[in-house]
């Protein structure tokens, strides 16, 4: 698989966002793994995935994550005034963890 395609389908399990056999109602952004170690260490413990190790070429739908982890606008204080902008594409938060695995059973759901 190459790398486009990886980053085109999300590594939750079960999922199936970026499919193409799959209807979606709307388009669901995709996130990149973090290059950090670390950060992508904690990623991979929550997404409990066995048959695959998650790498730079994977990306995670934002099913997968809080929605305060998901940054849709720009936000600027002006005046005193808090001003927001819709940004073209969603971006994560730096310390968003993806705990949202609607496809497990309580016992493996990350914590």
């Amino acid at each position: 698989m190459t790398k486009k395609q990886r980053l085109n389908h999300c590594y939750g399990p079960g999922c199936t966002t970026g499919y193409p056999r799959v209807q979606q109602s709307r388009k669901l952004s995709l996130f990149k793994v973090p290059k950090d170690a670390d950060r992508r260490l904690l990623w991979e413990r929550n997404l409990h995935r066995l048959d695959r190790p998650l790498d730079a070429d994977c990306a995670v739908c934002e099913l997968h994550f809080e929605p305060h982890f998901i940054l849709r606008d720009y936000v600027h204080i002006i005046n005193g005034v808090e001003v927001r902008i819709p940004r073209g594409t969603p971006t994560l938060a730096p310390d968003a963890v993806p705990t949202i695995l609607p496809n497990l059973t309580s016992k493996h759901q990350a914590h």
